[in-house]
């Protein structure tokens, strides 16, 4: 029985083996299946606990599978640097003991004692390449400068199943398989590999860079598309943005046309009103006439005050009351230096419709203020306050006149005047307190709601 240190023996150094050519038996563990490495030949390694050996035959008789023991005769030969046996005959002792594999970190560093022999370790891929009867990658273990060739080769009955594709250098795997060598230009030029067994041998610790750059490149592909897709969506929408800017703009100037137009027809109205009045001469009259040119001119003010402004149903209600109150003490010549006129008035928007009431509302009190508390021998006061006060408005308007009768009730007053006033209170939701102001006078106090139904 021939041990594997003597059938490889070259005591002269010459790469021919001592015994080349002789006859012999050995015998080892099975630790590589038949039929992988090729499918009709016999290749195969078998090793004991501290070395192996290379056994090949042009034919399976019996096929081998790792765990069995097995006794070869054959003749000592050279294929490539490699010493084998060349088998002639052998025996099978099946699932003895399984082969264990020996570290890939001490295989790497010192190869020659390990060949023939079942080898596991991890390690860092350094680089893959191809050769003209098979592929590879470059592993070096951890802790090491050095690198073993991890080799399959195309007569691998499994070749087409290792998929290298998916490795680059940089990846962290896991191997197992089996120590070989090969020389074939020089005996110097030796290169040592690991024969991988089956495509599980191969394992991939983590995730492969070549997946890292498949989900990076669709990461960058989806974000193109997404950014694409937003961009295609942003200009239809900017699209149909400036056409709505556009019709909006054009609806916003004909609404402003129209409160133009609206403006200068009840202006038209007040000149005829006014008109009428210097051709009549019945003083009772004139002043019906003159109350109902200011309700308009204040109907008209509100459409002025909304042509000139960027918002169509907001109006600035302090800067309208202002003009309002002013345009009013106008209206009344003989008033012009004998009453004083006091605002205390809070920025605040309100709706049109509501602003209307507003206005109407006014007209009357101060109207009413020129006609019942001043003369031209006094002189007289009127104070306009506008306040904001939590979710109400508060609206006062007061004079320093003789103030009203004794019995004065707003809800039995049958006059036109009062009749107004509690009809556009109404309108406003207000509540209405009538006093006596400091010093003298009638004060008119409307508390009207900020928020209605949710405006």
């Amino acid at each position: 029985m021939w041990s594997f240190s003597t059938i490889r023996s070259d005591t002269d150094g010459d790469s021919v083996l001592d015994y080349k050519g002789y006859e012999v038996t050995t015998s080892g563990i099975i630790n590589i299946d038949s039929g992988l490495l090729h499918e009709s030949y016999l290749q195969t390694f078998i090793q004991n606990d501290s070395t192996g050996m290379s056994i090949f035959g042009m034919r399976i008789d019996t096929p081998v599978a790792a765990g069995d023991s097995i006794i070869v005769r054959g003749t000592i030969d050279r294929y490539y640097g490699l010493a084998e046996v060349r088998v002639d005959s052998y025996e099978v002792f099946p699932n003895v003991r399984q082969p264990i594999p020996k570290p890939l970190t001490d295989a790497v560093e010192n190869p020659a004692p390990f060949i023939g022999m079942l080898i596991q370790g991890e390690g860092v891929i350094t680089g893959l390449g191809t050769i003209f009867n098979g592929k590879y990658f470059m592993l070096s273990p951890d802790e090491s400068d050095s690198e073993l060739m991890i080799y399959v080769s195309n007569f691998h009955r499994m070749y087409s199943e290792f998929n290298f594709d998916v490795l680059s250098a940089g990846d962290r795997v896991s191997v197992k398989g089996v120590m070989s060598e090969h020389s074939p230009d020089f005996p110097d030029n030796r290169t040592h590999k690991l024969f991988l067994s089956t495509p599980d041998d191969l394992q991939y610790l983590g995730l492969p860079v070549y997946y890292v750059r498949l989900i990076f490149g669709g990461a960058v592909v989806f974000g193109l598309i997404i950014l694409v897709w937003v961009l295609i969506l942003r200009k239809r929408v900017d699209s149909k943005t400036k056409k709505i800017q556009l019709s909006l703009k054009q609806k916003e100037l004909l609404l402003k046309e129209i409160h133009h137009r609206v403006k200068n027809s009840l202006s038209i109205v007040s000149g005829l009103i006014e008109i009428q009045r210097s051709s009549t001469e019945n003083r009772e009259a004139d002043y019906v006439l003159q109350d109902s040119q200011n309700r308009i001119q204040s109907i008209a003010l509100i459409h002025d005050k909304l042509y000139k402004t960027e918002s169509l149903s907001d109006i600035d209600l302090d800067l309208y009351i202002k003009d309002l109150v002013e345009s009013i003490h106008g209206t009344f010549t003989e008033y012009n230096d004998a009453v004083t006129l006091q605002f205390d008035l809070d920025t605040i928007k309100l709706d049109t419709d509501r602003a209307v009431y507003c206005g109407l509302l006014l007209n009357e009190l101060i109207v009413n203020a020129y006609k019942y508390a001043f003369n031209k021998n006094t002189q007289g006061k009127l104070s306009i306050t506008l306040k904001k006060l939590d979710k109400k408005l508060l609206l006062k308007v007061s004079d320093n006149g003789p103030g009203l009768p004794v019995d004065f009730n707003p809800q039995n007053e049958d006059s036109l005047g009062t009749m107004l006033i509690n009809s556009f209170a109404t309108q406003l939701n207000a509540e209405m307190e009538i006093s006596e102001s400091p010093g003298g006078g009638t004060s008119f106090e409307f508390r009207i709601p900020y928020q209605v139904n949710g405006t």
